[in-house]
Parts: C-alpha cells; sequence; structure tokens
C-alpha cells in the first residue's frame, strides 16, 4: 500500500497526465462543433481539421525535449510548474478568440495555440514522471508510475464524458434556433481544464528539489558523494525483512537490499558524456533493452494518439 506522502505525490503528478490527455483529445469533440459555427455549409476544410488536431503532437515533440533537457539542466523545481503555467496560458487564450473572426482566422488561431499547448503537454510529460520517480523508492517506483500513466485514460474518458453533458445542456436552445450556442460550448469544454490546472499550480511551484537530484548535482560539482548507507540485512534474513521502508517524499534514501552485499543509493562520481552514452548502447545486450522499451511507446502512442495524425496520411495523399 502506498503511504499518504505518496498518494499526494502521485494525485499531483497524476493530475498533469490527466490534464494532458483531456487537453490533447478533446479537440476530437471540439473539431465538429467549430464546423458548425464557422463553416455552418460544408464543414471544417479536411486540411485545417488536420492541423489544429496535430498541433498539439507538433508541439509535444518540442516541449519534451526542450524541458527534459532544462529538468536536467537547472533542476526539477526550476522547470515544474512553468509547463503548467503554458498550458494555463495556451487554453486561456485558445477559448479567447474573437468571435466575429472568420473561419479560417479562428482555426488559425487555435492551431497556433495548440502548438503552445503541446509544448506545455510534452513538458509535463518527463517532468511528472521524473518527479515521482525521484521520490519513489525502489519497491514502489513501478506502482506510483503505473498510478500517474493511468491518468491519461481518464482525462481521455472524461473528455468525452463532459461533452455529452456540456451539450446535453445546450440541447434545448439548439433545438429551438440557435446553433451559434455551439460557439459557447466549445469554449465551455476547452475551458473547464483550467480547473484541476489551477488546483494543482501552487503545489507545483513550491514542491522542493528532490534530495537525490540534489546529492546528484553536488557530486557533479564537488567529489563524489554517496546517499547514507543503506540497511544492511542480518545473515539468514528473509527477503522481506531486508527492505527498509522510507517515506518517498520526506527521505532521500533508496534503502531496499536485493541481495546481500547489494547497496542502492550510491552516487555516480562524475556526470555522463555522449561519448559514453554511445560506447554503453554500442554493445547489443544494452541497445536492445533500449530500442525494445522505445518500440513499446512508440507502438503503444501510435495506438493511443493516432486519431490525431491523420494529417500525416492526408498530405502523403
Amino acid at each position: 500500500m502506498l503511504t499518504w506522502p505518496q498518494v499526494k505525490l502521485v494525485l499531483l503528478a497524476g493530475v498533469g497526465f490527466f490534464l494532458d490527455a483531456y487537453d490533447l483529445f478533446i479537440i476530437n469533440q471540439v473539431a465538429p462543433m467549430l464546423g458548425k459555427v464557422y463553416y455552418p455549409h460544408g464543414g471544417l476544410p479536411p486540411k485545417w481539421q488536420d492541423l489544429i488536431k496535430a498541433g498539439a503532437n507538433i508541439g509535444c515533440v518540442i516541449g519534451q525535449i526542450g524541458f527534459g533537457i532544462l529538468g536536467d539542466a537547472f533542476g526539477r523545481k526550476f522547470v515544474y510548474g512553468k509547463e503548467l503555467i503554458l498550458i494555463i496560458i495556451a487554453t486561456i487564450v485558445t477559448i479567447s478568440v474573437p468571435s466575429y473572426f472568420s473561419g479560417h482566422q479562428v482555426l488559425l488561431w487555435i492551431f497556433i495555440c495548440r502548438i503552445f499547448l503541446g509544448i506545455g503537454i510534452g513538458g509535463d510529460y518527463p517532468m511528472s514522471a521524473t518527479v515521482v520517480s525521484d521520490r519513489a523508492n525502489i519497491h514502489r517506483r513501478g506502482t506510483m508510475l503505473c498510478f500517474i500513466f493511468a491518468n491519461q485514460g481518464w482525462g481521455s474518458f472524461t473528455g468525452s464524458l463532459v461533452t455529452i453533458v456540456t451539450l446535453s445542456g445546450f440541447k434545448h436552445r439548439l433545438k429551438n434556433g440557435h446553433p451559434h450556442d455551439v460557439d459557447k460550448a466549445w469554449r465551455v469544454l476547452v475551458g473547464l481544464s483550467l480547473v484541476p490546472a489551477f488546483g494543482t499550480l501552487y503545489q507545483r511551484l513550491v514542491l522542493p528539489e528532490s534530495r537525490k537530484f540534489e546529492l546528484t548535482k553536488d557530486s557533479n560539482n564537488n567529489t563524489r558523494t554517496s546517499l547514507p548507507e543503506a540497511v544492511t540485512p542480518k545473515k539468514g534474513a528473509g527477503v522481506d525483512e531486508k527492505v527498509t521502508e522510507v517515506d518517498s517524499e520526506a527521505s532521500p534514501v533508496v534503502r531496499p537490499v536485493d541481495a546481500a552485499g547489494e547497496r542502492h543509493g550510491v552516487i555516480a562520481s562524475k556526470k555522463a558524456h555522449w561519448q559514453e552514452f554511445v560506447e554503453y548502447f554500442s554493445t547489443w545486450n544494452h541497445l536492445r533493452v533500449l530500442l525494445g522499451s522505445m518500440l513499446g511507446w512508440f507502438l503503444v502512442d501510435i495506438a493511443f494518439y493516432g486519431i490525431n495524425v491523420r494529417i500525416c496520411f492526408h498530405f502523403l495523399g
């Protein structure tokens, strides 16, 4: 079972993954509404529809690389919360598009905003996962990461459910000859993501730097540094007796001992370099683990996000 500090950490990071999925997939419900308002006779032009759906995915690639590098260079505390601010700003600007704009102007506005939204979403992926991983002990890390990633499914599901409820609220007006009320409905759907975003923003901004990261930076700037000693198991003790659980948020110590004499928590004595990275993965045993992980994620993302990337097939003919 997770401790209360671990639960709070999972909720804090999980809201980010919830918002990421909600913001990425809500455009699929919003697109037909935009066609109803700004293109009442022919619907959204296919190219524009594909662009506004792909905009956030384009930004995600930029955000994942950019925020990931910044998080390693300046620390998780320096970066965490900034990506959520970008998401909030992009969402507010998106729903603030003037209603008197022409259809093409509205779609261009939304496309640009969703690129910046995607940058924020892309930044949240590595940061939320890393913040949890840095604070989790080795026997709870997988469980906690599973919990926060599961929020992606809940975010997508909630977007569809909220769409049904919102359109039900406008049903009477739409039947009575007020089709332009759909313009209000899509803004409500997009803007609802601001509620959990503002709810967790402060907690992200004040989240302290993890002790593990601080010790790692100290070891890079000074000399070899080690975390406090792991608990050494007594001779003949069972596996369950070899583990001393620590609070994942309050303590930097990773104390499980998998085998006699094997300790966790030693910080690298020097900073890693690209040359060492290439040398390490030039060995097939190491490379196949990396390729296996990458391919797994790649195939999952095709299935999970493929609904938003029809643009590729459209432009290929």
